[in-house]
């Protein structure tokens, strides 16, 4: 399962902070009255926050329907402001992410190594729970094809991009194509959400109009894609459950709910949880430490699941956390066309680092 860190760790600026820079310098539509434009300056206002993830972003949207029918406590009129809100920062989403997407260009060596990395997941795990993992699951896997399924929160086609086919097959391995369970930046984007309740107007809540817009079940379902369905149906058969560059928000957390339940009902699932810390301390003689980050983690993903103790504690030993790892160290290949035909390497981790460095210091000198 992939969340937007990986489009952010493969170097696609689609952060929520970056989206609400762009979101804010852009005009109102010249086609609506000073009155909605009113109503979308106020949005802008209230999303207008120091927030780093997009559940905090839809979270916010949803109590933002508070504000809606200042003008007026006519319902009609509640619901003619929502769609000025929602079709605003939708089309703003949509431009803006399909301006990333188009950068989701990699070399050659790319899929290769993202195929190597999502076929041994457990390779970036501690020795103990390695061994758990192979001891309780690559016994069966070694007597049928693995099947790899990937479920992504993401609107970017990211992974389509590195893989560059529906389904990469082989001897040992079966990966599928992606199911976007928000849709794409084109298609069927899902923004809002976990249920009706975070819709914090009591009237609008209750028009089937807007939680068709705004529950993601409900929205996904006003498509008629079957994804929900799916989904649950990958993580009710699944034996080994990897989350990557999920922050488990509360806008989705019919989906962590559903992992957890599973861990409860049954004792073969495992679920490894990829993890970044930023200013990570050195762990190298601070194995406590390593270990309390790993809690963090864990944590998230049982937060937003209702389960009380000691329900949390059981399934708790069936999730592995690996903090800052190498897993799927590639990068978008941001080189021009006639850089490329110069036959200029993709500058790698190492050169970008060297780079901004060498571009803070000569900022410091000029000062």
């Amino acid at each position: 399962m992939f969340g937007n860190g990986f489009d952010l760790h493969v170097g696609l600026n689609t952060g929520y902070p970056d989206f609400l820079k762009y979101y804010l310098d852009q005009p109102y539509p010249s086609a609506i009255s000073d009155i909605d434009k009113l109503c979308i300056k106020r949005l802008k206002d209230d999303i207008n926050k120091k927030f780093n993830l997009w559940s905090q972003l839809e979270l916010r949207f949803g109590q933002h329907m508070a504000q809606l029918g200042k003008t007026s406590s006519d319902v009609r009129r509640m619901q003619f402001e929502f769609d000025i809100v929602n079709d605003d920062i939708r089309e703003k989403l949509s431009e803006y992410i399909a301006k990333q997407d188009k950068r989701s260009v990699f070399a050659d060596n790319a899929k290769k190594q993202f195929l190597n990395d999502i076929v041994a997941p457990e390779r970036h795990l501690r020795d103990f729970e390695k061994e758990q993992i192979e001891n309780n699951i690559k016994s069966i896997w070694l007597r049928t094809p693995n099947v790899i399924d990937i479920i992504t929160f993401n609107y970017t086609r990211t992974i389509e991009h590195l893989i560059g086919q529906p389904l990469v097959q082989t001897s040992s391995y079966e990966v599928h194509e992606p199911i976007h369970v928000h849709g794409y930046y084109d298609s069927r984007m899902v923004l809002g959400v976990n249920d009706a309740s975070q819709i914090e107007n009591d009237q609008l809540r209750r028009l089937t109009y807007v939680t068709n817009a705004l529950v993601k079940p409900a929205n996904n379902h006003t498509y008629g894609v079957a994804h929900t369905n799916k989904c649950s149906s990958l993580i009710n058969n699944a034996q080994l459950i990897c989350c990557y560059g999920l922050s488990f928000g509360e806008t989705d957390k019919i989906w962590w709910k559903k992992i957890c339940d599973e861990l409860l009902n049954r004792s073969d699932l495992y679920v490894i949880i990829y993890s970044y810390v930023d200013k990570m301390p050195n762990f190298a003689n601070n194995g406590h430490k390593l270990e309390y980050q790993m809690q963090l983690a864990k944590d998230k993903l049982l937060s937003n699941t209702g389960l009380e103790e000691p329900l949390k504690s059981s399934i708790a030993q069936r999730i592995f956390v690996s903090i800052n790892d190498s897993i799927f160290n590639i990068k978008v290949d941001d080189r021009t066309p006639e850089e490329t035909l110069m036959g200029k390497s993709a500058p790698n981790t190492l050169e970008r680092l060297v780079e901004t460095i060498e571009a803070i210091n000569l900022k410091d000198k000029n000062k």
